[in-house]
């Protein structure tokens, strides 16, 4: 949905101002357990279906952040790190309280300074 929502398919999206660099950015938070979706039963199928938009999404040029809160002691799961757009953009959380961390660390990310010629 957060892939839809920035391509206008199926909603309905702002024109873009062409004088202006967007960045466009998805925060996935999980718990990372592919079990069931609307589509198939079967983790395998459905972490194929993930590892597929992941990569479209990447393609398209939206920075991706994947968040997995594991706090059953889950293993950390390869499709989330892989989903990233890179190993900086991948955060595993193992309590509750990592989460204001982690999307204060995210929002400082996101509002650094860029200064170019």
């Amino acid at each position: 949905m957060g892939w839809q929502s920035l391509t206008a398919s199926p909603f309905t999206v702002p024109a873009l101002d062409p004088n202006y660099r967007y960045k466009q950015i998805i925060i996935l938070l999980t718990d990372g357990l592919n079990t069931q979706d609307r589509w198939y039963r079967y983790a395998s199928s459905i972490d194929a279906r993930q590892e597929k938009t992941c990569a479209n999404i990447k393609a398209a040029g939206i920075t991706l952040y994947a968040v997995q809160v594991n706090t059953g002691g889950d293993p950390t799961s390869t499709l989330l790190q892989d989903c990233a757009s890179d190993s900086n953009k991948f955060f595993l959380l193992t309590s509750a309280d990592g989460i204001v961390t982690t999307f204060n660390q995210i929002a400082t990310d996101l509002t650094k300074l860029r200064l170019a010629q």
